[in-house]
């Protein structure tokens, strides 16, 4: 994989496949994943909007962004002043 290190991306289309990014910061981008060939650790993310090719397995592109993008080991996070985590309540039910 190419390494990208500690650029800033404003407004751009950026496909992630094939690279790793390592201390870049994302604005208000569009971020697209078609493979699971991408890494990236320590970056920021405001803003921007992710599109993930829907034949990849769901659970393994979760798994890799909960893990690279909102974990606090790699310092990723998403812009909660505009993109709150809210709590939702869910539907209790009785167990028979």
């Amino acid at each position: 994989m190419k390494l990208i290190m500690n650029e800033s991306f404003d407004n751009e289309t950026i496909a992630f496949d094939g690279f790793s990014f390592k201390n870049c910061t994302f604005t208000n981008c569009v971020i697209i994943i078609t493979t699971l060939q991408f890494h990236f650790e320590g970056c920021s993310f405001y803003g921007s909007t992710l599109h993930v090719d829907p034949d990849l397995p769901v659970f393994e592109v979760s798994h890799r962004l909960s893990q690279s993008a909102y974990d606090h080991e790699t310092r990723c996070y998403r812009d909660d002043y505009k993109y709150p985590r809210t709590n939702v309540p869910l539907p209790t039910t009785a167990v028979h």
